[in-house]
């Protein structure tokens, strides 16, 4: 052991052909990411006879991490979460945790705060009287055509009703419906469009098909979109509607060459105007051996873009570029000049070979 730091320390002071002392750099790997969290039931209505269990689920990219958790009432009183993986793919793993809320829990604005691998995340949810409270509900969820070209448009569309009686439902007008999509092989889910119902309770929207994965629609309730609205008042009041989801559709695309997938993480998340954030992950290329199940492999020697795109401005412009190793990887270092998003995109030379595709975005802020 002793000849092996000789050895090291000789290396470190080896000089470089200018006479300067070599410096190594240490190697930049792709940390870990919480893709999402989600909460069901949202609101969590209490008051009842029986305690009403909710579920917190969080999926996570990256190096394998342990989730931890726990929830913080309005008081800001905790309680603490344990998390157990319930899925992994090639990509994400799916993380859940329960917790009981009785009769006497406080009502409010809760927040369920987790972590992984060092980074964070929370979001908040409602915790309501359940009286009153009516149920919603997405009907005939549907897609159009399947399969579909790709680049081909998508009519998605459903129904969102509300209980109006014991067995009754009717439609409900004026209600925003997000319509949310994970690829094949991913687990989070993200959202691609809003769309307002009409006068029946009805949604129809256009997207354009780019890969072959589940849909879904989601409606957040009145107390969450009044919230994210930031109108305290409305959320006050509101929350006599629960939140709904529909069923998962797959869509199934057709196109030419194989498809990637961009793995990405960027951080510190948060920190000074201009500091120097590391944006580093992984293309791949799904191949279908013959006579054997499909696999993802890196690919190597391909240029891949980042681009950054300012808060609230959709004007997005490229920031670097990267060549992939022999592993698919690619690190970039780069400053951080505004709050915004971030994203890593492939852009294929040879889409019948291999397919185009684009990472999630990631926010990054500055204080």
């Amino acid at each position: 052991m002793t000849i092996i730091h000789h050895l090291l320390a000789r290396l470190l002071r080896r000089p470089r052909g200018d006479g300067a002392p070599t410096k190594i750099e240490p190697v930049e790997t792709e940390s870990g990411e919480i893709e999402s969290v989600e909460v069901d039931p949202d609101p969590v209505p209490i008051g009842g006879e029986d305690q009403v269990v909710a579920t917190f689920e969080v999926v996570t990219s990256g190096p394998s991490a342990e989730v931890t958790g726990g929830l913080v009432a309005p008081d800001e009183s905790r309680a603490e979460l344990r998390f157990e993986r319930q899925e992994r793919t090639t990509f994400e793993e799916r993380w859940r945790s329960r917790h009981a809320f009785g009769r006497d829990a406080a009502a409010g604005t809760w927040r369920v705060v987790v972590g992984a691998g060092g980074v964070t995340e929370e979001r908040e949810f409602e915790v309501l009287a359940e009286e009153g409270l009516r149920r919603s509900r997405i009907d005939g969820f549907e897609l159009s055509p399947d399969p579909v070209d790709e680049g081909s448009p998508l009519t998605v569309s459903g129904l969102l009703e509300v209980v109006t009686g014991k067995e009754d439902w009717g439609g409900l007008p004026g209600r925003t419906v997000a319509l949310l999509f994970r690829p094949d092989d991913m687990l989070a889910r993200r959202e691609v469009a809003r769309v307002v119902t009409d006068r029946s309770g009805r949604f129809d929207a256009t997207v354009t098909a780019t890969e072959s994965g589940f849909w879904s629609a989601e409606f957040r309730g009145d107390a969450r979109e009044a919230r994210e609205a930031r109108d305290l008042r409305a959320a006050r009041d509101a929350g006599r509607v629960s939140a709904a989801r529909s069923a998962e559709v797959h869509s199934a695309v057709s196109a030419a060459g194989a498809q990637t997938k961009i793995t990405y993480s960027a951080n510190p998340k948060s920190g000074r105007r201009n500091r120097k954030a590391t944006h580093a992950g992984t293309l791949f290329v799904r191949v279908q051996p013959a006579g054997q199940p499909a696999r993802w492999d890196p690919l190597p020697q391909q240029r891949v873009r980042l681009w950054f795109d300012p808060s609230g401005t959709g004007a997005d412009a490229v920031k670097g570029t990267a060549t992939t190793g022999s592993d698919g990887r690619f690190t970039l270092r780069k400053k951080v000049p505004s709050t915004g998003e971030w994203q890593v995109r492939f852009d294929s030379q040879a889409p019948s070979q291999r397919r185009s595709c684009k990472s999630p975005a990631r926010r990054l802020t500055v204080s």
